[in-house]
């Protein structure tokens, strides 16, 4: 259809406000209900629920490397350590090895599971080394490690059941992180004093040789002193063999480092970790990045000026101080660039002390990089005086070689030793940078969990699901729930709403008109009538009453609205032609013996003629034709000729026919007597009626051209209908609105 009808347009009438309140209205039992629910059950949990405690020790922190000249220059100007230094304390504060230490060191393993879990575990094929890497991951999910903003202090939480157990915890993970520091400082120390105390030996041993082999060559030769060419060429070539020495010494100490942190990559078994090793050891040896590649160049030339320096002036002088402190922040700025270098050119976090490791590693590449160009110039100016020194006398060449190798072996011994008690005391001042601010103390006061906080959410999560309840509870009520709703689907006119009767007992006079003639719901059916009476006209006498479906009073209203239009002067009919379930007489409380039992239905049959069935004079102007004989088929003698033949001779005695009819969705009988009618009035009431019955019922009484007059609301209460106020504030005594109940039991 191109133009849709009213009744197809209430299909896509949007839900109001109103309407939701109205839901709530209804179901506000419900909805509160389930608030109590999820509060009671949050309070159950709450009761039974396991009290956490939490145990924080806070710790100032000294990053152990920054990430470029930036981060320096701001260090300086601010006084504090950039986010990403801080982050890298605290990934290395919660790092598994640390975790294992804690572990060990307090026994976990004891304190934390139980004998007989364990000894399940171990039957079940785990080792030592599972219960272990499983215990670190518990403490990694209950430990949390979070930096104080703006301040150098982060805060070491540890939540557990047990108070001490978590104090425990926190306390040894602080002492652990500070050892931890403390070795990581010591490497590049203690790497240096093993080499030389492997080299000690080997320099002892070759001076004791060149010792001897000058001294058996001066008694062999008789040769002891040096003329003054030989002297002055064993002056300078002795100095550049110590400056050689000491450079091969420095060389030597970082090919040794740099194997070592070579082996600490290796350590890191994965396919990650070998790409990047991989990767970044190709990147170290070629360094394309341009301020690198800068400073190395500036650090050359400084080597180079400390060379001619030291010809001129001895260690101690200021300028050659100052040169090696100039090369000295040159190499800690070469340090940082590669640190930055690293860090920026990989989008992924590296874990510390991997990154550290790295760093170190291809610092050490730079400054054998450095020692190897150095060497190489030394070696250079070496064979010039070489040269000079070839052409002396053999003999007196043999002593100066002689005594150059013993002086030369006296210095590097002597350097040795020195470098030795620099490298002890070097390790021995060593120690970590981080310092407790405040250890833990067992707390008293559970974190876990928050009464309060939690009755509030379970409060909250309890009015939406009370929400969410109501909403499906109304979405898989497919029934109409108010007036405003059955306007909606039927895309009809509400000619009457009647109000819900209170308590109507089985014996109690149905005839709710003539039992309480000034009752609201009298005065409602009076309006309802008069309105069809209205609707219809003088010309049109024959209604029916019908509904969707049973139990929705279409037999009350009917016979409600027949006496009442019978009082009013109307000479009035009332027909049950509800074959199927009759309860007119039940109603209107017939006797039968007036009419031998018979009725409408034998009427068709032919069996009796009209007057015979007519119970005349039941009320004043009001008549009644009884339904009679059950009928075996109803459909057959609804359809029947006879039946319009009727209903034309009753049109020329009333003035009124009022039919009751059975429900238009279960069967076809109104369909089949809807053309022999003046007007069909549905007879709706809320909680009852369904919304694709509503539907149906109108689409199959508009195909067969029933002339629908309206829908008659029945059984209204404040939940359904926004007039239900006025009936009972009008008609409450003293002008009070009156508090009535809600049930109806026999409106059929």
């Amino acid at each position: 259809m191109d133009n849709p009808t009213d009744f197809e347009r209430s299909e896509y009438t949007e839900l109001t406000l109103e309407d939701i309140f109205r839901m709530f209205r209804k179901h506000r039992l419900l909805f509160v209900g389930v608030i109590i629910a999820a509060v009671a059950l949050t309070g159950l949990y709450l009761f039974f629920a396991t009290p956490i405690f939490e145990a924080s020790v806070t710790v100032k922190v000294e990053p152990t490397s920054k990430s470029s000249m930036s981060d320096i220059f701001m260090d300086q100007v601010t006084g504090s350590y950039s986010s990403k230094d801080i982050s890298t304390e605290v990934e290395l504060i919660k790092s598994r090895s640390n975790f294992e230490k804690v572990i060990a060191d307090l026994g976990l393993v004891d304190r934390m599971i139980e004998p007989e879990v364990k000894s399940k575990m171990l039957q079940e094929g785990y080792t030592e080394e599972d219960i272990i890497d499983s215990l670190a991951k518990t403490l990694s999910d209950i430990v949390t490690v979070s930096p104080v903003k703006d301040t150098r202090i982060v805060k070491i939480s540890v939540q557990h059941a047990n108070p001490e157990l978590a104090t425990d915890i926190a306390n040894k993970l602080a002492e652990v992180y500070n050892e931890k520091l403390a070795d990581l400082s010591k490497r590049d120390v203690r790497t240096k004093r093993e080499f030389i105390e492997s080299q000690i030996p080997i320099i002892e041993a070759d001076l004791r040789k060149a010792t001897d082999a000058l001294k058996e060559f001066k008694e062999t030769y008789k040769i002891y002193v040096l003329e003054e060419h030989a002297r002055s060429l064993l002056q300078i070539l002795s100095k550049y063999d110590q400056q050689y020495n000491d450079l091969s010494l420095q060389l030597n100490e970082k090919q040794a480092e740099k194997d070592a942190y070579l082996q600490l990559l290796k350590e890191f078994e994965s396919s990650e970790a070998e790409a990047r090793v991989s990767k970044w050891i190709k990147t170290s040896e070629s360094f394309t990045n341009p301020v690198i590649a800068q400073l190395k160049s500036k650090r050359a030339d400084l080597e180079i000026e400390l060379a001619a320096l030291k010809q001129q002036y001895p260690t101690t002088d200021p300028k050659v101080q100052a040169k090696l402190t100039e090369i000295a922040k040159t190499d800690e700025l070469i340090k940082k660039e590669t640190e930055n270098f690293i860090r920026t050119g990989e989008s992924q976090t590296l874990n510390p002390a991997y990154e550290e490791a790295l760093i170190n590693y291809i610092g050490s590449t730079s400054s054998i990089q450095v020692l190897e160009s150095r060497l190489q110039a030394v070696e250079k100016i070496k064979q010039g005086y070489e040269k000079q020194l070839a052409q002396l006398p053999e003999l007196e060449q043999r002593l100066l070689e002689l005594q150059r190798q013993v002086t030369v072996k006296e210095n590097l011994y002597t350097l040795m030793l020195e470098k030795l008690e620099e490298a002890k005391i070097s390790e021995a001042a060593v120690v970590g940078n981080a310092a407790v601010v405040d250890y833990a103390k067992p707390p008293r006061i559970p974190v876990k969990p928050n009464k309060k906080l939690s009755l509030a959410i379970g409060g909250v999560l309890g009015i939406f699901l009370g929400m969410l309840t109501v909403f499906l509870v109304e979405y898989t009520d497919k029934t109409l729930k108010s007036e405003e709703e059955i306007e909606r689907y039927s895309g009809l006119n509400v000619i009457g709403r009647i109000p819900e009767i209170e308590d109507l007992t089985e014996n109690e006079d149905e005839l709710y008109v003539r039992s309480h003639p000034t009752a609201p719901q009298s005065e409602a059916i009076k309006l309802a009538a008069s309105n069809i009476s209205f609707l219809i006209g003088d010309e049109k006498k024959a209604i029916a009453m019908t509904s969707v479906s049973p139990s929705e009073g279409k037999s009350f209203v009917a016979a409600n609205t027949a006496f009442y239009l019978a009082s009013s002067g109307y000479k009035t009919i009332l027909i049950d032609l509800d074959l199927r379930r009759p309860r007119v007489e039940k109603i209107l409380k017939l006797d039968s013996k007036k009419t031998d039992g018979k009725g409408i239905t034998d009427l068709i049959k032919g069996e009796v003629d009209l007057n015979q069935v007519i119970v005349k004079n039941y009320d004043e102007n009001l008549d009644v034709i009884p339904v009679g004989s059950r009928a075996t088929n109803p459909t057959l003698l609804l359809s029947s000729k006879t039946l319009e033949a009727i209903l034309d001779q009753l049109k020329e005695r009333y003035d009124r026919i009022v039919v009751d009819t059975p429900p238009a969705l279960v069967t076809s009988d109104v369909s089949l007597i809807a053309s022999k009618l003046d007007g069909i009035v549905l007879v709706v009431k809320p909680g009852i009626a369904l919304k694709d019955g509503l539907r149906i019922t109108i689409n199959n009484l508009r195909t067969v051209g029933a002339p629908l007059l309206g829908v008659l609301v029945n059984g209204v209460n404040q939940h359904t209908s926004g007039y239900y106020h006025y009936y009972y504030y009008y008609y409450g005594e003293k002008g009070k609105k009156k508090k009535r109940g809600h049930k109806e039991e026999q409106q059929v």
